[in-house]
């Protein structure tokens, strides 16, 4: 039988609390230990019929974003059968996309070359595509709340031949910023590009934010707080070799990127090095600490930093959370993969567990994994902490099927608005540790996956 409850250790917290149960769409779950998790209220938007399947290319973690809501439109990228980039649009209230084929096509076999996309706050889309350690991608809608996009164009003309994972952010003011590696894995260093949407035009704001030193790469997410204050989280990896990442470590700024502090106190002379770099929480090599780590914000602006990793040796993973409270970062347990694995190897991986998506309640007094399990049968799960002082998680499906190789990436407006976790949902594969090629299978549906943890 699977446990209705997962127990979660706080640091410096031990005791035993009453079984939580968590509701979603009106669905009550996890109320009796011994019981496997039901089924969420999850509801489910057709998009499209056919999109490539071969990789995990439309459906993978630490991208921002492939979904985003911008006034009363919610857009989505994602790759055809054929490997052209697919643009859709939806009203807010309506289930029917628009869905516009573009002339952008990239290899769809490497799941790194994912699609980023953002509107910026005159509601032109911006769309970056298919980088691996590749020339940049680039292109901005002829016209706002348009699916029709321009030809491709430089952002600032220099550091842009070797991009990898591409991510956009918009702040208050309705400007945009740009986060990408310059280099490859285990010699990167990482980029910040600023947009302004009033003289419409790209600057570099920093050429080296965080530096490996040619030694190592920093994996990185970042996430923006009601104030606009930056935070950034990232682990070192010391090779291409996925078992070397090590550490969590954290950076923050509330002048969008001009400088960077540490969350103790103490400006960073950047770039950021492993020797100067803030460690959030100690993680040594070889622990199955998955790249790159999901960091979230309360509206409190205190940080949350989650990945899975082993605690100690021949631990199975678990998804545990850092974050910082009273002057200090403080650990809490999540749940653990229900057997042991070895992450390890170069490549796109294809472990039994997905790289999950972190939510914060606003007032940081409850917080939701969104992950996928082949020890659950591969389908989705929603996990959630109820009280912080508690330490009991409780989980539920929300779906009913396997999405084979499915990872989750949020739309952070609705998530921000609404406090619904919006993701794209596709059943896929991936070929683990080679992104030469993809599995030959036939295209399957792409779908709006949405829940609202009640």
């Amino acid at each position: 039988m699977v446990p209705t409850s997962i127990t979660s250790s706080v640091h410096r917290l031990v005791g035993i609390g009453l079984v939580l149960t968590l509701t979603a769409c009106g669905i009550l779950a996890l109320q009796d230990k011994g019981q496997a998790p039901q089924t969420f209220g999850a509801r489910q938007i057709p998009i499209d019929d056919a999109a490539f399947s071969g990789s995990s290319i439309n459906v993978v973690a630490g991208t921002r974003q492939m979904l985003y809501t911008h006034g009363n439109h919610q857009y989505a990228g994602y790759y055809g059968p054929e490997g052209r980039v697919m643009l859709a649009q939806r009203q807010l209230g309506e289930d029917q996309w628009s869905v516009q084929k573009t002339e952008f096509s990239t290899n769809t076999a490497d799941a790194h070359n994912t699609i980023s996309l953002i509107v910026d706050g005159e509601g032109y889309l911006h769309l970056a595509w298919g980088h691996h350690d590749s020339p940049l991608n680039y292109s901005v809608s002829v016209s706002p709340h348009s699916l029709t996009m321009g030809e491709p164009t430089e952002m600032v003309g220099l550091a842009e031949e070797r991009v990898t994972y591409p991510q956009f952010f918009q702040i208050g003011s309705g400007n945009l910023l740009f986060l990408y590696r310059d280099g490859a894995s285990g010699r990167g260093r990482v980029v910040l590009n600023h947009y302004d949407v009033e003289s419409r035009e790209w600057t570099r704001r920093q050429d080296n934010l965080i530096d490996g030193e040619g030694e190592r790469s920093a994996y990185w997410d970042m996430a923006i707080g009601a104030d606009d204050t930056l935070h950034l989280a990232w682990v070192w990896r010391e090779s291409p070799d996925v078992a070397t990442n090590h550490d969590l470590l954290y950076a923050e700024s509330s002048n969008g990127g001009k400088t960077w502090r540490r969350r103790g106190g103490g400006e960073y002379q950047l770039p950021v090095t492993r020797d100067t770099a803030e460690i959030a929480y100690e993680i040594v090599q070889n622990s199955n600490l998955m790249n790159p780590p999901v960091v979230a914000v309360s509206n409190q602006g205190a940080p949350f930093i989650t990945s899975y990793w082993s605690e100690t040796a021949g631990e199975a993973p678990g998804f545990h959370v850092v974050h910082h409270t009273a002057g200090e970062w403080e650990f809490i347990a999540g749940p653990q993969a229900k057997e042991h694995f070895t992450l390890a190897g170069g490549g796109t991986k294809n472990p039994p567990i997905s790289r999950p998506a972190l939510l914060v309640e606003k007032q940081a007094d409850r917080l939701h994994l969104v992950y996928r399990s082949d020890h659950h049968g591969g389908r989705v799960l929603g996990a959630t902490l109820a009280d912080l002082s508690e330490t009991k998680w409780t989980h539920g499906y929300l779906t009913e099927h396997s999405v084979g190789a499915w990872e989750p990436s949020i739309d952070p407006a609705q998530w921000r608005r609404a406090g619904q976790a919006h993701m794209l949902l596709q059943d896929v594969v991936q070929v683990d540790g080679d992104d030469s090629v993809g599995k030959q299978q036939e295209a399957t549906p792409i779908r709006l996956l949405l829940w609202h943890p009640e």
